[in-house]
């Protein structure tokens, strides 16, 4: 534990020094400044004592949980509960969240930290979701005797588990109560380091993306412009998927006049907003920013320059081309899928099983090159039933996916 805790002290000490020039750095260090006096005041005041404790490392982890919170709270109304998180982009975004009664940061996993905060909340029961492994948090709970769950998680070879210098992780997995597992192959990894509470129960952003799906914000103009259209969604992108599209739009949109483009950057602030503006500028290609809400959007290409609507945006595409495969992974794929649209991405998809299933269901497609981009979307504007038969596979994937919520939150009734 000594040189975890170094690097936990390390860590610290480089948000620190790196908070006057890094706005995220710098929103995590102030949302910790006096963070026991004024977590003590919030329990207090809030009378969260005995609260359910969720923690989410940022926005992704928190739509895995989210499902898990809001049946819980759906079926037991008067249970107080705090949700934590450690990434300010997660904080920042959920901050206001309704189905929770204290959104706060968790503050750095210290040996000190782990006792004040636990003592304080005095939590009825701690929910991890996938990744968290907070070494003092785990320990701590487990002398506290609290009961602590990991939700959502899959468990790979290549973890610190089974690492020479893997003990303490290996021991931390035994601090919790049930591990909810996504597959069966994290069950089997589990026994191979002789740990015997893992429960197999599924992702739960199955049901997280099927509630979304069912009541999906309705934006008129994005209706109109995609109405008798086959249009792509390229969702949470980065530069070099948008060089990939833009020249593949460009290739196809004179055979296929009636090809229409909506790209959401993963990041939206104006520099990068700015430098996809000038991106399809220099290529000649005419286009909106969705912050113009104009009565319609007259050209073919629409850039979607504000948070909170991608998810509902799906719903208007006729195939999703998914950012991040050209870069450190593929962001959420299930969004899409549940809409019935077939995918697209890079080949940094490894980490995510969803992404092997769809492969091999023929609803998802990887894309190397430029031209292989051209030609499989090529493929799927033409052949109406390639099209049609992708679609209706990738909404019955998340469909037979679908429960992992109802087997989580029964599995924790008999601690509430």
């Amino acid at each position: 534990m000594f040189l975890y805790n170094l690097g936990i002290q390390a860590f610290q000490i480089g948000l620190k020094l790196a908070s006057p020039f890094n706005p995220k750095a710098k929103l995590w260090v102030e949302g910790r400044k006096n963070w026991e006096v004024n977590f003590e005041s919030k329990v207090s005041s809030l009378q969260l004592k005995h609260a359910v404790w969720f923690h989410c490392a940022s926005l992704g982890e928190f739509e895995q949980g989210r499902p898990v919170i809001e049946k819980l709270k759906k079926e037991y109304p008067q249970q107080k509960v705090v949700l934590t998180f450690f990434s300010p982009s997660g904080y920042e975004i959920q901050k206001d969240y309704p189905y929770v009664d204290l959104v706060a940061y968790l503050p750095a996993d210290t040996v000190k930290n782990a006792n004040a905060f636990l003592s304080i909340l005095k939590p009825k029961l701690a929910i991890f979701v996938k990744y968290e492994f907070w070494l003092n948090y785990l320990f701590t709970l487990e002398k506290k005797h609290i009961p602590t769950f990991l939700i959502s998680t899959v468990l790979k070879k290549h973890q610190s588990f089974f690492k020479w210098y893997g003990g303490n992780f290996r021991r931390a997995l035994k601090t919790y109560n049930t591990i909810y597992t996504q597959d069966v192959h994290s069950i089997k990894l589990l026994r191979v380091l002789k740990v015997s509470t893992g429960v197999l129960a599924g992702d739960t952003r199955f049901d997280r993306v099927l509630q979304i799906c069912s009541a999906p914000k309705k934006i008129r103009e994005i209706e109109e412009f995609a109405k008798d259209s086959f249009v792509i969604v390229v969702g949470s992108s980065w530069q070099k998927d948008e060089d990939y599209i833009i020249e593949s739009y460009i290739a196809l949109k004179q055979k296929h006049p009636q090809l229409k483009l909506i790209i959401a950057p993963h990041e939206i602030d104006k520099k990068n907003i700015d430098r996809l503006s000038n991106l399809l500028t220099k290529n000649k290609l005419a286009f909106h920013l969705f912050s113009d809400n104009p009565p319609t959007y007259t050209d073919s290409i629409l850039v979607v320059n504000a948070i909170g609507f991608l998810s509902s945006i799906y719903q208007y595409g006729t195939v999703a081309f998914i950012g991040g495969g050209f870069a450190s992974g593929i962001h959420n794929i299930l969004e899409p899928t549940v809409y019935g649209l077939p995918v697209l991405f890079g080949p940094n998809y490894h980490k995510f099983n969803e992404a092997y299933q769809i492969i091999d269901l023929k609803a998802g497609f990887v894309i190397n090159s430029t031209e292989e981009l051209t030609k499989q979307l090529n493929v799927l504007i033409e052949d109406k039933n390639t099209l049609s038969e992708a679609s209706a596979l990738a909404k019955n994937y998340v469909l037979k996916n679908s429960g992992a919520t109802n087997k989580v939150v029964d599995g924790l009734k008999e601690f509430l």
